[in-house]
């Protein structure tokens, strides 16, 4: 009898296991909750599309080319309508004019209300006296925004970061010679410009969101006498024109979604 039982469990046991295993298998996807944010760059001369080393023509009748536009953005940040920062990567970030995107990495999905980024470099990082002061030869990795840069982007007589540097020639005839170069070099902390542009916009995982910065070279200089405000490197006599020259710079600048019809300051 109890020979007879224990065969019974036994044949239970396998006939439970045959069943489970007879189960289909649960294949449920993982929700995709994350959002794809790219920085798109816009550069123009007026209505003109912008590129280095091209001639361009202000109302005056001036003749200009630009032989360097580089600048630099930083700490870019997403905030929902509720206040709470998703802060994007890399935080550090050197535009030129032939960057069209730069990919800052992804975003929960949820409404975006705001971009927020600064142009120049955190006081933290941007002077050997900051808390977490760098300067480019900290960077081995010679692709890092913040390492040693062609265009020279740092002031080692100054101990820190080069925010914009133009640079370029203007022609005051039309005749074809070029009569004078203009050079704005600016930086040092009270130059950083903080920008937020309302983007108030709904985003699902799997999407991307399309953020584009335009900047207007020949807004850049407008109102700028190119026959005296030629010339400045941020410090001492030339600190006036460099505030000026940086406030042109940030006027120069719009962000927008790609999708709107419009330019959000």
């Amino acid at each position: 009898m109890k020979t007879k039982i224990l065969g019974l469990l036994a044949l239970a046991i396998i006939s439970t296991s045959a069943c489970k295993d007879d189960e289909p298998v649960s294949n449920t996807p993982i929700a995709n909750t994350t959002v794809q944010v790219n920085l798109n760059y816009d550069f123009n001369f007026g209505t003109e599309d912008f590129s280095l080393n091209t001639e361009y023509t202000l109302d005056n009748g001036y003749k200009v080319r630009y032989s360097l536009a580089t600048f630099y953005l930083s700490k870019p940040v997403i905030m929902d309508d509720a206040g709470g920062m998703t802060a994007l990567s890399p935080e550090y970030l050197i535009v030129r004019p032939d960057v069209t995107m730069s990919d800052l990495g992804f975003m929960q999905e949820g409404h975006a209300h705001m971009f927020n980024f600064s142009v120049g470099v955190d006081s933290a990082s941007n002077t050997e006296n900051g808390s977490t002061g760098v300067q480019p030869t900290d960077f081995s990795d010679p692709t890092h925004p913040l390492g040693p840069q062609p265009e020279g982007m740092y002031w080692t007589w100054a101990s820190g970061y080069i925010f914009v540097k133009i640079e370029g020639e203007v022609d005051y005839e039309g005749d074809g010679t070029y009569d004078q170069v203009f050079k704005y070099h600016l930086g040092t902390n009270e130059f950083r410009k903080d920008r937020s542009a309302m983007l108030h916009t709904d985003v699902k995982g799997g999407e991307t969101l399309n953020v584009v910065l335009a900047v207007d070279y020949k807004e850049f200089l407008n109102g700028v006498d190119l026959n005296t405000e030629i010339l400045t490197m941020s410090m001492n006599d030339g600190r006036a024109l460099g505030f000026k020259m940086m406030d042109q710079f940030d006027k120069a600048l719009t962000i927008s979604k790609m999708d709107d019809g419009h330019k959000n300051n």
